[in-house]
Order: C-alpha cells, then structure tokens, then sequence
C-alpha cells in the first residue's frame, strides 16, 4: 500500500483527497505488478485510464463551474450595457 502525503497539495487538484487516494493507490498497484516487465506504451496507457476514470469527472465538474461563472458575468456585463443603451433612448 502507499502512504499519502496530505501536504502535497497541487493547483491541479480538484478531486477530493478520497478520489486521489485511489487514483495513486491504482497506479502504484500497476506500476508494482510491471515492476519485472519494462514499464512500456500499454502501462503508460492504463496508468493514464485510470487519472482519466477518477479524476476526468471532477476535472469537467470543475470546467462547467468555470464556464458557467465566465457566461454569467458576460451576461452581467451585456445587461448593463443594454440597460445604458436604454437609457440614452
């Protein structure tokens, strides 16, 4: 098993603590069956699944909160801008 360190916290974390924990518990449980084979193309690929099955969801969770604040200030903006408009009628 492997012992997470809480303290690495990375700006690229947007997963909770339980999610990254499993996530690099797979990857070390991976990379110790390959430990007599050469770590290859196919290991690097299952490694990369396993980010993409655990974190992937909580990366697009983060990406449409970050889209939906970026179009409700837009639109914040237009509605000022036609409200100044409408006043100048």
């Amino acid at each position: 098993m492997f012992c997470y360190n809480e303290r690495m916290k990375r700006k690229w974390d947007v997963s909770s603590k339980e999610v990254r924990q499993k996530c690099v518990g797979e990857i070390i449980n991976r990379i110790d069956e390959q430990q007599d084979l050469e770590f290859g193309l196919l290991a690097a690929e299952e490694i990369m699944d396993i980010v993409a099955q655990n974190i992937g969801p909580d990366i697009y969770n983060l990406a449409i909160k970050d889209a939906k604040k970026l179009l409700q200030d837009r639109f914040a903006d237009i509605e000022v801008d036609l409200d100044v408009l409408h006043h100048r009628a």
